[in-house]
């Protein structure tokens, strides 16, 4: 039909392959989880005539040559047997979202004007607890830089800025608009105090800026909202909020991730039995979507922006949504169920411990169990290799995961719930063509299927572990489900004693 993989022929006739076709794509963030995946599918499935990625050198390798190597990746196999050499179809654009202007030199910035249809803006730092200087440099300051580019660009027909599903966290019922007036200040006001001030005077006024907002991830991102909705409104654009990234569900290769971020963390490190209890409510919703359909609305909201809202100009950018549906949709329950179930399946062989999750819904229930199940055998590990003369390492461990943890409890202290519209309509309007190619219908995703995957991506492309060594991880869980029982026994039993002695020094 569209892709013939056996004759390694593109047959392309839908709309959003029509309209990429031809078509020269500046893409920021190329070298992320997202943006790999975006790629991988852009070039796949249209015949888009050219793709410009923004990357920076990185540890002496020129960015050229560091893309050509994440092209190496299994993510890109599929795409080798459509096009051999995709390293033919791309140019990199030296540059850094950390650096003014984005880093680039005059004759790229020059060729990007003459040459560029769309923009897909996906770069930013993801990080939590990232200085309020390096987040608004890379997620505010670039997004206005490239904005100011984009306006130059004499062929420019769609703008995709990518943004959060949580970027305005502090509205718990989030519908797709802007809410710049829950800031306290605009992008340019930031921007400018940000010039005015040394670094280390910015950062000082992180809770002052913040307000409300739980971190400076949030916060910027949602000040680059505002960016885009106040020096977009003449450009051919739209914003996407997805929930959180997980891995590929579908194309190309299901299950694939390339990181340990957020829920891929908490999946890796109850498979390794180093995490044991979590700060969450079973019936709290959790707002997953698969890295392939944050992909596919990527290029339906660039067709649709190009195509249809330019034809009726609207007072501000169209933003699209993408979470979970309102009828299949995820808890933590069930996500712990999911991870558990099959982890079991497939086993690490080395793990350290029998897999378990816990989850804690009280702050002072959560420190008890961390103490019990995190803190204690973090010493006693730490203490058997110190007598071994090795290097202890678990109680740095535990106190990384606790403070991971400890950013994650303002998600998961509040119920958020999100208007999908314009991402329904979106859907809608697309034909049964671009619907099979370019999925995203989160009503009819298979958790309990996609988990399966997950696990098993994490396995192989996180772990680095083989299918062979299946057994060899069922015979440690064999033997860690013994040790676990016995020890969780002693403990109980150690407990009885105390009480019984305390009893009888009482009342006896």
């Amino acid at each position: 039909m569209v892709n013939n993989m056996q004759n390694n022929t593109l047959e392309m006739d839908t709309k959003i392959q029509n309209f990429f076709r031809n078509k020269k794509v500046f893409v920021t963030g190329g070298t992320g989880f997202l943006g790999k995946v975006f790629i991988e599918k852009l070039l796949r499935t249209t015949d888009v005539q050219h793709v410009y990625v923004l990357a920076r050198a990185k540890r002496g390798t020129c960015a050229k040559d560091r893309f050509a190597k994440i092209l190496n990746d299994p993510l890109f196999e599929k795409l080798h047997a459509v096009r051999p050499n995709p390293m033919e179809y791309i140019t990199t654009i030296e540059g850094d979202c950390a650096l003014t202007k984005l880093g680039i030199s005059d004759e790229d910035r020059n060729e990007l004007i003459e040459e560029v249809d769309v923009i897909i803006h996906c770069a930013a730092t993801v990080r939590f607890n990232e200085p309020l200087s390096n987040a608004t440099q890379i997620n505010v300051a670039a997004t206005r830089d490239i904005l100011e580019l984009a306006k130059k660009m004499k062929h420019l027909k769609s703008f995709v800025h990518v943004s959060s599903a949580f970027a305005n966290c502090i509205i718990t019922n989030a519908e797709e608009k802007f809410y710049s007036q829950h800031l306290g200040i605009t992008s340019d006001e930031l921007l400018n105090l940000k010039d005015k001030l040394s670094k280390e005077e910015f950062d000082a006024k992180e809770k002052e800026l913040l307000g409300e907002f739980p971190n400076t991830y949030c916060f910027t991102k949602s000040v680059a909202e505002e960016a885009v909705q106040k020096c977009g409104n003449s450009l051919p654009i739209c914003i996407f909020r997805p929930g959180i990234i997980l891995a590929v569900s579908e194309d190309p290769i299901p299950g694939w991730v390339d990181n340990l971020y957020g829920p891929n963390s908490i999946v890796y490190g109850c498979g390794y039995g180093v995490l044991r209890v979590m700060y969450a409510r079973p019936n709290q919703n959790a707002a997953y979507v698969p890295v392939d359909y944050c992909a596919n609305v990527m290029m339906a909201c660039a067709w649709e922006t190009a195509t249809s809202i330019m034809q009726k100009p609207h007072k501000e950018p169209r933003i699209y949504t993408l979470v979970p549906h309102k009828t299949n949709e995820l808890d933590w329950g069930t996500f712990k169920n999911y991870t558990v179930e099959h982890g079991f399946k497939m086993p690490l062989p080395n793990m350290i411990w029998y897999p378990m999750l816990l989850f804690a819904e009280t702050y002072y229930g959560y420190k008890l169990l961390t103490f019990l199940y995190h803190t204690l055998p973090g010493y006693l590990i730490d203490f058997v290799l110190l007598l071994m003369g090795k290097p202890t390492r678990m109680t740095k461990t535990y106190k990384k995961i606790h403070s991971q943890c400890g950013m994650l409890r303002y998600f998961l202290a509040f119920d958020f719930t999100f208007d999908m519209t314009n991402c329904y309509n979106l859907w809608d309007s697309m034909s049964t063509e671009d619907r099979k190619l370019y999925n995203f219908d989160m009503a009819k995703l298979d958790w309990n299927k996609y988990f399966y995957f997950n696990i098993q991506g994490m396995r192989r492309f996180v772990a680095k572990e083989d299918p062979e060594t299946i057994p060899q991880g069922k015979k440690m869980l064999k033997i860690f489900r013994t040790l676990n029982i016995i020890v969780h026994g002693l403990f109980i039993a150690g407990m009885a004693w105390l009480v019984w002695g305390l009893l009888k020094f009482i009342f006896l």
